[in-house]
């Protein structure tokens, strides 16, 4: 069997890993934020309305190797950008939604309004 995670995930973030903070407000209550690397990545959106229009939005999304993580980040923990080197660094963010990708990592959407009540 092909260890994806050790073969490309691995090395793949050394390259473009960035240093984050986590607080987890919903995975591990009461526990202090910490550091954790991921992978930052903001697209652009353009969405053509009934009438035409385009309305345009981004999309900002965090990948995580799973084996970095004793619990990994979820729908409503904190994520910061810790890493000064990087254009969002001072953002803070919170998890919109997150999907493992079956091949030992995650895709964190992340959020900047306030998560619902």
């Amino acid at each position: 069997m092909i260890d994806f995670d050790a073969l490309v995930l691995k090395p793949a973030g050394i390259i473009f890993q960035i240093r984050i903070s986590v607080t987890p407000l919903v995975t591990q209550p009461g526990v202090p934020a910490y550091e954790a690397n991921g992978v930052y990545n903001k697209r652009d959106l353009d969405v053509e309305m009934q009438d035409g229009t385009i309305f345009s939005d981004h999309e900002v999304s965090l990948g995580i190797r799973l084996r970095d993580f004793v619990i990994p980040p979820d729908q409503g923990d904190l994520i910061n950008i810790i890493d000064e080197r990087h254009p969002a660094f001072g953002q803070q963010y919170w998890v919109g939604d997150s999907d493992e990708d079956g091949q030992g990592g995650a895709m964190l959407l992340l959020r900047t309004k306030e998560p619902p009540s």
